[in-house]
């Protein structure tokens, strides 16, 4: 399948934002470098609070390519997707965070591969290419490599069976990864972005994985990375639904080994316990039909997880002075 001739960009290239004003320049400095410049730059502002809307009202882009920008109520990156789905005219999608970067070459690699994966597994059905993250300061890899480069599979068969841990950066059909929604609850701002790549993977769509950093990132102090106890403790319906849609999917599907599916469990039970009494959560987890010792392990290790929770919770509000949340 090829992109659509003067209708669409090749590329749309998505960039969830909040409170990043200061990073953006940056960003948009290696966007504007691009050697394959046949793209959109989508940007969803997530209710920023500082100067992002000032910046964007601003910035004229200096190259080919078209710019949108739309603005959201804070809802979570998440949300931001959900916005993009909806807009994005790429023939593929990718997306790059505002605090990371993108090496000169990175869309015309991407194209490079698509291509390559057309010409060379006709018979696959692939609807993307999936590369490597580095370092922005030290260009070291980040997570693991692939088995192989190119090597074809998919995200479930990549994560599970071949353990190929860490993050990445991809380009999807954008027809085919827009039919994906992040689900959205009330008061909370954060779904794990591994809930859409396993539903991708679920489904069998694939990917031509290809060891090449496409993308640079850091981690900074205020990030999602480095403050994950607080994101998951803010955000507890969002990660017990992801985790029971994980659960029940990885039961039908078969790839996923048995020590994952506990380890998803435990997290449902720790996270379900935030906004569910006891009793309801141990109603619920017998609805997975795990084996007895598996549903044993995982009620044990979940509890005694959310009890640790709560002390933590205490220990922190006690230190700021502010109302437990739990």
């Amino acid at each position: 399948m090829k992109p659509l001739p003067n209708q669409h960009p090749t590329f749309t290239v998505f960039v969830p934002t909040y409170n990043r004003a200061h990073l953006l320049p940056r960003l948009l400095e290696s966007i504007e470098a691009q050697t394959f410049q046949d793209f959109e730059l989508l940007i969803v502002d997530d209710g920023s609070t500082d100067e992002t809307q000032d910046y964007l009202q601003a910035y004229q882009p200096k190259g080919a390519y078209t710019l949108r920008v739309f603005r959201q109520e804070n809802q979570g990156r998440h949300i931001a997707f959900n916005l993009a789905f909806e807009q994005a005219c790429g023939f593929l999608f990718t997306t790059i965070n505002s605090d990371d970067t993108m090496p000169p070459n990175a869309l015309e690699r991407f194209w490079y591969w698509w291509n390559y994966a057309q010409e060379h597994y006709p018979t696959e059905q692939i609807v993307g290419v999936e590369g490597l993250c580095a370092d922005m300061d030290t260009h070291e890899i980040i997570g693991d490599p692939f088995p192989q480069s190119p090597m074809v599979s998919d995200r479930v068969e990549m994560h599970f069976v071949h353990r190929r841990h860490g993050d990445k950066v991809r380009a999807v059909r954008t027809d085919i990864i827009s039919r994906y929604r992040f689900p959205q609850f009330p008061n909370e701002k954060f779904v794990p972005p591994a809930y859409l790549w396993h539903q991708l993977g679920f489904d069998r769509h694939r990917l031509l994985f290809v060891n090449e950093v496409l993308c640079y990132k850091e981690y900074r102090e205020d990030g999602i990375t480095k403050n994950r106890f607080r994101t998951l403790s803010r955000n507890p319906r969002s990660i017990a639904y992801c985790h029971r849609s994980f659960i029940e999917r990885a039961l039908q599907d078969g790839r996923v080994p048995p020590e994952e599916i506990l380890s998803a469990f435990v997290y449902w039970v720790r996270f379900t316990l935030y906004t569910e009494p006891l009793y309801a959560m141990v109603v619920q987890s017998r609805r997975f039909r795990l084996p007895m010792r598996m549903w044993l392990k995982g009620l044990l290790v979940g509890l005694r997880r959310r009890l640790r929770d709560i002390k933590r919770l205490r220990h922190e509000a006690s230190e700021i002075g502010s109302p437990l949340i739990s």
